[in-house]
């Protein structure tokens, strides 16, 4: 079965290729840029009609723009106080100082000293750069943001892990989630909500809470069931036993859950930036747009000590217990009279920012930025100068190579060929319904009027996962046999999950210059980390008595890893090629700040042009209808070969 569906796959590939350079050109679908179709055009009439009923409309009136004020003011009430200096000042409420010192109390009361002292370092590492601002503004956000979707995310979360029908019920919505690209729902939010600091908040909380319900719900569910069920024994409620016995053995699990929603929400405040966040998001894309990679490294490196500090900071109190024996009462009075102590000193300092200028207002003497700006531009410049075999000569092969074929291939046929082949695939790899879904999903991108610009954008993924594969894949063999390989990758997978994806625009802009192949080796650079662990753990996850009995028969290692350990881990590595994949595609679409073109780009110029806004809408819908079709694909492969 294996052999014939291998032959399938191939005599339709090479049947779809035929047919694309028999009838190249024809039924493209292709459109100008700056055109609208008919459809698009009637959906940006009626997202003018939306924003001009917002004063008018009950809906408006009564729901979307109370919820819009409430949580403007809240993240207005954050800024105001380490942000935002008040009407008439120059300081906010607490400043600079009185920050740094909050922030070491709080780290080190939720965790221990020396992650409160790389708080505080990283902090003035920011301010060093220049973007004190920015990065409270960034704080506030994300502070606003996290403490919102814990609201939500932790209460809902308990109630799937309690309740079969609620887990079932949410889990369509947290499976989208996971595979829609934050591009795509920036901009229905912004026409609702308007641009600004609230729908970047509700953008962030969209992009966080499934990540809150996912890891409370396996939190609850993974318990050990005797205490439970002793619990039940001996007369207690169902609240009671939640309170007293489920939440506080799950207790470690949902601080993790605390710290992925938070570098979810620290990740999405960055590229919230485009429906009008403040933050740090701004200079990053100012420099995006100006291709000034010195000023995108200066911002990038402010966004990445913040997601190093919010890592560090929630994941050291995940970890924070270390043993089950109680401390000693000298240990708890030693501790108590330390954060007494401390608490005291962040109080004090707090005042000093009230009061003294120094500790109010960032000095401006302490400013590296020039250096850092100058220092980066000028690696860049040599890179480009005496590296060119690793730029541009590695880019054009790519280009050439794979990009131009493939991209001919599936943008300059026939729309039905490639639908068919859609169609095709997903009947081989996933059975009938699935091919009816791809089928009706293909169809509405037709329908819309950018199949065009979707095939440019599913070129790019295509190549952008093809190359993720290839690297993460020998990457993810070597860690999952070696645990000396795994030591020294682990700090730079789990980094490289840590960061934001706009962020590695800003030195793949300098590499390779406003192109196309910049936002796939960004997706590249972005979806290797996942990729590497998802097959580690599949590597690793194969019986050791395999393993054995194929050495004991005098196998050569690469005789194991081909005829045993990837064959067994199938499905594991259709898990993530379906993750890379998915990655891929959301840094692709955002790639459309730097050249990439395809359906990205008609969502950037959405957001700028008026009366392309409709355009920039479905162009939104369509990739979030090519991650659909993928994924389930991909999906339902992966159940087929378990």
């Amino acid at each position: 079965m294996h052999i014939r569906k291998s032959y399938l796959l191939l005599g339709s590939v090479t049947i779809w290729i035929a047919l694309a350079r028999l009838l190249h050109g024809k039924n493209t679908l292709q459109i100008a840029t700056y055109e609208n179709t008919s459809f698009t055009s009637f959906i940006g009439e009626k997202a003018l009609a939306l924003r001009g009923n917002r004063t008018h409309s009950g809906a408006f009136i009564y729901f979307f723009n109370p919820i819009r004020a409430v949580i403007d003011g809240f993240v207005q009430f954050i800024r105001n106080l380490i942000a935002v200096p008040a009407p008439g000042g120059l300081i906010p409420i607490i400043g600079w100082f009185g920050v740094v010192a909050l922030v070491a109390f709080v780290v080190f009361a939720t965790s221990q000293w020396r992650t409160a002292l790389l708080s505080v370092a990283l902090l003035m590492a920011c301010g060093a750069l220049g973007m004190w601002q920015f990065t409270m503004d960034s704080i506030a956000m994300t502070l606003a943001s996290v403490i919102l979707s814990l609201a939500i995310g932790i209460p809902l979360g308990i109630w799937a892990g309690l309740s079969d029908r609620v887990l079932k019920i949410l889990t369509p919505f947290l499976d989208l989630a996971q595979i829609l690209p934050t591009l795509v729902y920036m901009a229905p939010i912004a026409l609702v909500f308007m641009i600004g600091a609230a729908s970047a908040t509700i953008a962030t909380m969209i992009y966080a809470i499934p990540i809150s319900i996912r890891i409370t719900s396996h939190a609850i569910r993974n318990l050990n069931q005797s205490p439970v069920e002793a619990s039940t024994s001996m007369g207690s409620t169902q609240n009671q036993t939640l309170k007293k016995v489920q939440i506080p053995m799950a207790k470690q699990m949902i601080v993790l859950g605390i710290n992925q929603t938070v570098m979810a929400a620290v990740s999405f405040v960055v590229i919230a930036a485009l429906i009008g966040a403040p933050g740090l998001g701004k200079p990053v894309i100012s420099a995006l747009i100006i291709r000034n990679v010195g000023q995108g490294f200066v911002a990038g490196f402010a966004v990445v000590f913040l997601a190093i500090l919010m890592d560090r900071s929630t994941s050291a109190a995940a970890k924070r217990q270390e043993s089950f024996i109680p401390p000693t009462p000298k240990k708890i009075k030693m501790k108590r009279f330390t954060l007494i102590g401390s608490g005291i000193a962040a109080v004090v300092s707090v005042f000093l920012s009230r009061t003294i200028l120094w500790a109010a207002v960032w000095p401006t003497s302490i400013n590296i930025a020039p250096q850092v700006e100058k220092i980066t531009n000028n690696a860049t410049q040599w890179i480009l100068d005496n590296l060119s075999i690793f730029t541009v000569d590695f880019k054009d092969f790519i280009s050439y190579a794979f990009l131009n074929p493939l991209e001919s291939i599936l943008s300059a046929s026939p729309w039905y060929v490639t639908v068919a082949m859609i169609v095709a695939l997903a009947l081989i790899i996933g059975g009938v319904r699935t091919a009816i879904l791809a089928f009706v999903l293909a169809m509405c991108i037709v329908v819309s009027g950018l199949w065009y610009e979707s095939m440019l954008t599913l070129t790019q993924t295509i190549v952008g996962t093809a190359l993720t594969m290839i690297i993460g894949l020998s990457l993810g063999i070597w860690t999952g046999r070696n645990d000396r390989v795994e030591r020294i990758l682990r700090p730079f997978l789990d980094a490289g999950q840590t960061l934001p994806a706009f962020v590695y625009l800003v030195p793949m802009l300098g590499l390779f210059g406003p192109t196309r192949f910049t936002a796939i080796a960004t997706g590249i650079v972005y979806s290797i980390p996942i990729v590497v662990k998802i097959v580690a753990e599949g590597i690793r996850a194969v019986p050791h008595s395999l393993v054995e009995a194929a050495t004991a028969a005098g196998s050569t290692t690469r005789q194991i890893i081909t005829k045993v350990q990837l064959p067994a881990a199938k499905k594991t590595i259709l898990l993530a090629t379906n993750q890379g994949l998915i990655y891929v595609l959301a840094v692709v679409v955002i790639g459309g700040f730097v050249g990439a073109g395809g359906l990205g780009y008609l969502v950037i110029v959405g957001n700028s042009k008026p009366e392309l806004q409709g355009k920039g809408l479905i162009a939104g819908a369509a990739i979030l209808l090519l991650g659909v079709i993928f994924d389930r694909i991909m999906q339902a492969g992966a159940r087929r070969s378990a």
